[in-house]
């Protein structure tokens, strides 16, 4: 699924740690012991000439863009992002061998490559998404190294360890995840409010995973608000989504359902939290007593199935049919 490309913040008061307004479940993921790993993570062993190639091919071409006017820069992004669908096909269309070599070579070294990459790799099954995931991470390695000083390549290297780490606790590997997660801790910053909630969000999922509730509920509560302030509607939406589930498994089925309400009509156009949104809501109505009206679980449960077979991702749909037998199971075994 889509994600807006969001481009870093510009400096700010605060940082990482910064206390969001209000709220009881409110995460510092940059100080708090509850809501960040220890830096550290995955050495990079990306080699030196081929880093050294790219730097010389992205230097060329910025020294090319610094005589021209905003309109050429902006026209040349706009090839940068047409170009990349083709190139990320290319890429992924070489032997396994050839793959990592071409992915540390400057025709592929654009941020567009990196987004077109955690794009595909969303619509692929865990195991697939994660060599691909590995493709963009060499070339957001390449980019951070080849301007250091530049907030978009950090923020791309913690976009993609985040994503990595979703993959992974699909996969049933939270230790994998946790690593990712580490080396994303390590490159945030107070002027990257968006990659923070993207930290925020996957790290909630982890302790999720791992059943730490009141952690994983104040992450999600600063993964919502750091959305809000630096992410698009449909993303918070998605994260509020989360946020219901997670209430849900933590026993909360009377503060999940103005959750799910509020975000169900900002995720229609989205097919993953489209369903879980609706199933999850139809759980927390029935388990937190509120379910008056039978028609509207009923129609809930039904919209989300048909939903499953017509519009989820071909990889999402084991996941969502188990999510969906799971809603209808404990909408019954509640019934009145």
């Amino acid at each position: 699924m889509p994600r807006a490309r969001r481009q870093p913040d510009e400096p700010q008061g605060g940082g990482p740690g910064a206390p969001a307004d209000g709220g009881a479940r409110v995460a510092d993921e940059g100080r708090s012991p509850a809501a960040v790993l220890d830096p550290g993570g995955v050495p990079d062993a990306d080699g030196a000439s081929a880093a050294a190639a790219a730097a010389a091919a992205v230097e060329r071409l910025l020294q090319r863009l610094e005589g021209r006017g905003l309109d050429a820069k902006l026209a040349a992004l706009e090839q940068e992002r047409r170009e990349a669908p083709g190139l990320v096909a290319e890429l992924l269309a070489l032997p396994e061998e050839r793959r990592s070599a071409a992915a540390a070579s400057a025709r592929f070294a654009t941020p567009e490559v990196v987004w077109r990459l955690l794009e595909v790799s969303r619509d692929s099954a865990a195991a697939v998404a994660l060599r691909q995931l590995g493709q963009a991470r060499k070339i957001a390695i390449h980019l951070a190294a080849l301007r250091p000083a530049a907030s978009l390549p950090i923020q791309l290297r913690v976009e993609v360890s985040c994503e990595t780490a979703h993959r992974q606790i699909d996969a049933g590997d939270p230790a994998a995840a946790a690593v990712c997660l580490r080396e994303a801790a390590a490159a945030l910053r107070p002027d990257l409010g968006y990659a923070r909630a993207l930290y925020c969000r996957a790290l909630a999922r982890l302790r999720r995973a791992e059943r730490r509730w009141e952690e994983a509920l104040a992450l999600g509560d600063r993964a919502v608000r750091l959305l809000d302030d630096h992410g698009s509607t449909s993303e918070m939406a998605a994260a509020i989504v989360e946020q219901g589930w997670l209430l849900l498994d933590a026993g909360e089925a009377d503060e999940a359902v103005p959750l799910l309400e509020r975000a169900l009509p900002d995720v229609e156009t989205i097919p993953y939290p489209a369903v879980t949104c609706r199933l999850g809501l139809a759980i927390a109505l029935r388990e937190s007593g509120q379910a008056a009206d039978r028609a509207r679980l009923e129609k809930l449960l039904a919209d989300a199935e048909w939903m499953i077979a017509q519009a989820s991702a071909e990889a999402d749909q084991p996941r969502l049919r188990w999510l969906s037998a799971q809603a209808a199971a404990r909408a019954v075994r509640r019934s009145p």
